[in-house]
């Protein structure tokens, strides 16, 4: 059965007890379905980010432009940049993009940001960021001095939007089996606030709890096509008892 939200709030008053509003409105409820469902996103990303990670958008690069934002192509809900390529020369090597090295920091460069020169393939370019959503930029260092259509390529994690429509998924690992942490949460929350049902609102949060360490379990243990066991860098020799 798929996990939507309105079958995320039914469950909500269930736990509730209250079927139809009387202690709860649907604001209160719906608020903290939401609350619970991005408690669990971020449980998802603490153990295995890059189940949200996008396929690679483009941006093109203009010449003499160094800074690019999202009036540029640039999405407006980056919460973190996983890789970035560049290829200054998209026009006559349209496959050959090169990873950007992050600079984290802009005071660690010493001349002025605003460093000249025609990017190559043979060359290490650098980025550097800042801003968040409709302000996000990346910046790219060496200027450009040429037009590069498609020349910056973006790996990156977005921000989760609040469920809004009746028929909308809980964007979660395995929703049949985990989905159920939502309303645990927000039931819980709702009896806390309220103060009717301590007892029951902490059993709650705890069995979420549970079953958060439980979904966070199975990410980390996402590959299992092989035992825990050590192997060397080849993989062909396993017995170490000789020595390195």
């Amino acid at each position: 059965m798929a996990q939507t939200y309105s079958t995320l709030i039914a469950k909500t008053r269930m736990f509730l007890d209250e079927v139809s509003e009387k202690s709860w409105s649907e604001t209160e409820v719906e608020r903290e379905v939401n609350y619970g469902y991005h408690d669990v996103v971020t449980s998802v990303m603490t153990t295995y980010e890059d189940f949200y990670m996008t396929t690679p958008i483009f941006v093109g690069i203009i010449n003499a432009q160094q800074e690019y934002g999202v009036t540029d192509g640039l999405p407006n809900n980056v919460f973190k940049l996983r890789r970035v390529e560049i290829n200054y020369n998209t026009n006559t090597n349209p496959l050959v993009y090169v990873k950007g090295a992050p600079i984290r920091d802009i005071s660690a460069i010493r001349d002025s940001i605003m460093t000249s020169g025609t990017g190559s393939a043979t060359l290490r370019p650098l980025y550097y960021v800042y801003g968040f959503s409709a302000n996000f930029h990346i910046g790219i260092i060496p200027v450009p001095m040429q037009d590069a259509p498609n020349g910056i390529k973006v790996w990156y994690i977005p921000t989760i939007a609040d469920l809004v429509n009746p028929t909308d998924v809980p964007n979660i690992p395995y929703p049949e089996r985990y989905s159920t942490i939502i309303p645990l949460i927000a039931a819980g929350n709702l009896l806390r606030k309220g103060q009717q049902e301590e007892v029951v609102a902490a059993k709650y949060l705890e069995d979420a709890d549970k079953m958060k360490q439980d979904l966070m379990q199975e990410l980390e243990d996402r590959i299992s096509d092989d035992g825990r066991v050590i192997l060397d860098s080849i993989g062909f020799d396993t017995d170490f008892t000789g020595g390195l």
